[in-house]
């Protein structure tokens, strides 16, 4: 694919300073809406991004920063108070501040930089700033950047305080209760053993909402100490999935144990402190004032306790409940990241994960010398084997208050083994690769990996790929990482097949079934969007599985041969259950195509998605509620949300795409650019050197600001 390649510059100067005063940044957008920001200065790159990213989403960066503050009330009135209480007794943006000065240079320049660039953005463009607005302090984009790690810390948390106090709550995730909980990953290296080219390649693509503060924009950085290119979460100014000239990474979600719930004892008449071992502890108190958009306030005291947040006091029984995390008050993931930036291969960037800064996710990586690995990441408690810290634990009792973690060092970890690959799609880190290179659980502290399946369908399907005796080409990795087949339909087709030869004579509704039958039994399982057989096939998985969201690998690793009569009633109903669902979302025709109902509509457009989507899992994705009865309503929410390859050549080379694009505004031209290529399963191409950018078609905006900061 060729590129024709064409520059049209805009010069903006930022503010009232005399020209000789000014400092540039060069702003690229390529195609597809992507910012190429080369700069003089760290503190160039980041104003770049922030004016870059004010442009394609102003609104829905400043949102994450409201939420990560607690101050969502003064947009959304009193319904927002539980939010805005559990961010303020998180107290991530007064952390954030608290070190601040301390940060490197890099950092203080880049988030600085973030926030003026974003600033001036709103001062040149008031039309485009929401009513509640203000300017942003450079501390805010850091704290919206540890949001992430308390997403599932949170619901943890209030699973485990269940039957003694209500829950807190949690980040929004845009999907809604009636919408699946599809949130995963799938992340793979490939060891220059295993590829044509002879040099490593990773492949990235996080499952996550295409909503709120989980939405990820593609952007490209080079300042004067680093170079980085990857998808940042809206309104943080560096790359959470990224890579640089020497090494790539991306994250997939886990379940280590990290999170705590204690029991308080009060001290009997004195609702203000709490037993801790032989002291009464006063509770650290503080008034909280909740803004609401007709220029009331709500006021509120929050606590806390050596513990942690405390999230609720019952004075009749005489005790409160306190939250632990591992996350909690930590100062320095800005400084990890800043070590992660300036690693040149996979030891440095494991020096870096070894300040545990933060909380979880598994760790998918490769270097331009050829080494990959997987570990199962997290900031997790040493605890005695003998405590269960799945029920509340005792808060008067300074033995259970943890300090010392697990080094990163004996977390469960697969490096560059025999077979060429390392592979995690939320499953277990025992099943990696599938050989001897895994981690013995017998090995792994019972807290590391907590929950989780041992394995998933994606897991299942991809290792069967990645252990072809082959080389991979570029084509053959791209073509994997964005597989669309939609996986549980291979397996099942031939338990089908056996069940219908077997026991379909017998079944009371044969005929009626037949015609099914037949079209589950020839199709191949691709999500072709004029067929209404992966439309029929997804209906037919979702009831079969008892409307579960995933399919357990064991379902389908059962013989053909060794289906009960009751087994093959089973999917018979399921399938006589799934035309009747159908019918309801479209009476007739009696087909219903993947490309009607499977769909991504943004900019007033309508997108079929070439994918599949659970139960009917493929490795790309994209999910929507098939339960949802109107077919206007149908649009696909939460899935492949940033997916890409990167081969660690010189020069650097990578491939991508998003789902959602750059920017929502309808009056840029790269609105629905990368939704079109998603849909399609393709990727484009995500350019990092002068030469690569040379190729593509680029609009130019030369920024002019003030650069404050000494240098």
């Amino acid at each position: 694919m060729s590129y024709a390649a064409l520059s049209i510059l805009a010069v903006i100067t930022c503010g009232s300073q005399a020209p000789e005063s000014k400092e540039s940044v060069r702003l690229l957008r390529d195609p597809w809406g992507v910012p190429h920001v080369l700069a003089e200065s760290d503190y160039g790159a980041g104003y770049g991004y922030g004016w870059a990213l004010s442009e394609d989403r102003l609104t829905e960066a400043l949102s994450g920063m409201w939420t990560v503050q607690g101050r969502r009330t003064e947009i959304e009135g009193e319904a927002a108070l539980g939010i805005d209480r559990t961010f303020r007794l998180l107290r991530l943006t007064e952390h954030a501040g608290a070190a601040f000065d301390g940060y490197p240079t890099v950092v203080r320049e880049v988030a600085t930089g973030f926030a003026a660039g974003m600033n001036d953005y709103m001062a040149a463009h008031p039309e485009r700033v929401p009513s509640w607005a203000e300017p942003i302090d450079p501390t805010w984009p850091l704290a919206l950047g540890r949001m992430i790690d308390f997403w599932v810390p949170l619901r943890s948390a209030n699973r485990q305080a269940r039957k003694i106090a209500p829950r807190i709550a949690v980040p929004s995730t845009g999907t809604g209760p009636e919408h699946y909980k599809t949130y995963g990953s799938n992340g793979w290296a490939l060891a220059p053993s295993r590829t044509e080219a002879g040099h490593a390649m990773l492949a990235c693509d996080p499952h996550l909402p295409w909503k709120h503060e989980f939405q990820l924009h593609e952007v490209h950085l080079r300042g004067k100490s680093f170079e980085v290119a990857g998808a940042a979460f809206v309104g943080v100014p560096l790359p959470v999935f990224g890579r640089t000239r020497h090494v790539a990474w991306t994250w997939t979600s886990n379940s280590p144990d990290n999170t705590d719930v204690y029991r308080l004892e009060l001290v009997e008449g004195d609702g203000l402190r709490y037993r801790f071992g032989d002291e009464a502890l006063e509770f650290e108190e503080r008034e909280e004032s909740f803004e609401l958009p007709d220029g009331s306030s709500i006021t509120e005291t929050l606590r806390w306790s050596v513990h942690g947040p405390i999230t609720h006091v019952d004075e009749a029984q005489g005790y409160a409940v306190a939250y632990w995390f591992a996350g909690f008050g930590l100062t320095d993931p800005p400084l990890q990241y800043a070590e992660m930036l300036r690693a040149e291969g996979v030891e440095d960037l494991n020096a870096a994960m070894g300040r545990l800064q933060f909380a979880h996710f598994n760790l998918v990586t490769a270097d331009t010398a050829g080494e990959i690995e997987f570990v199962y990441s997290g900031r997790i408690p040493e605890r005695p084997e003998s405590v269960d810290a799945k029920q509340p634990l005792d808060g008067s009792n300074p033995a259970l208050l943890w300090n010392t973690f697990i080094p990163f060092k004996d977390l469960p970890t697969v490096r560059s083994p025999k077979i060429g690959f390392v592979q995690n799609c939320n499953n277990r880190p025992e099943h990696t690769t599938g050989t001897s290179a895994d981690p013995d659980p017998k090995n792994t502290p019972e807290d590391v990996v907590a929950g989780g399946p041992a394995e998933t369908v994606r897991s299942w399907y991809l290792k069967q790929r990645l252990r072809a005796e082959k080389k991979f080409s570029r084509e053959d990795a791209v073509a994997l990482l964005t597989d669309g087949t939609m996986i549980p339909h291979l397996a099942l087709s031939g338990q089908l097949r056996a069940a219908w030869e077997k026991y379909g004579e017998s079944y009371e509704h044969g005929d009626a079934i037949a015609p099914d039958v037949d079209r589950l039994l020839a199709w191949d399982g691709a999500p072709d969007l004029a067929s209404g057989t992966p439309t029929l096939a997804l209906l037919w998985m979702h009831t079969l599985n008892g409307s579960q969201t995933m399919f357990k690998v064991a379902l389908l690793q059962r013989a053909p041969s060794s289906l009960s009569e009751e087994d093959a009633f089973a999917m018979f109903d399921a399938l006589k259950e799934a035309r009747k669902r159908q019918r309801k979302l479209l009476p007739f025709p009696p087909q219903i195509p993947w490309g009607l109902i499977h769909v991504i509509r943004k900019a007033g457009k309508v997108f079929p998605v070439a994918t599949g989507m659970y139960p009917a899992i493929s490795l790309m994705n994209a999910n929507l509620d098939p339960q949802k009865a109107s077919l206007t309503d149908l649009t696909c929410r939460v899935g492949s949300a940033y997916v890409a390859l990167h081969e660690l050549s010189d020069p650097p080379v990578s491939w991508t795409v998003t789902p959602i694009g750059q920017t929502d505004r309808k009056d840029l031209p790269y609105t629905t650019a990368c939704t079109e290529l998603f849909a399609k399963r393709e990727l484009k191409p995500l350019a990092f050197t002068d030469e690569q950018l040379a190729e593509v078609q680029t609009t130019e905006t030369l920024l002019r600001f003030e650069h404050p900061m000494p240098r």
